[in-house]
């Protein structure tokens, strides 16, 4: 596999992990599932934050009223 192609897959994991957080709460399995992904490879993180804010900043989310 190429860079892009893992670059797109990992992409593609962070955003799947973002959206499973936003439709339910996750379980303790996963929970350390998303834990052990993070901490697997710097890129997981990256691209997990990158995909956390974009979701933020779009709108997909509420905002917090501790804001």
């Amino acid at each position: 596999m190429g860079d892009s192609q893992r670059d797109d897959v990992i992409w593609q994991t962070a955003v799947e992990w973002i959206i499973r957080q936003h439709e339910s709460p996750l379980d303790a399995a996963a929970e350390n599932e998303l834990i052990a992904w993070l901490k697997k490879d710097p890129a997981n993180r990256a691209a997990y934050e990158e995909a956390s804010h974009l979701w933020l900043l779009t709108g997909l989310i509420p905002h917090s009223d501790k804001e």
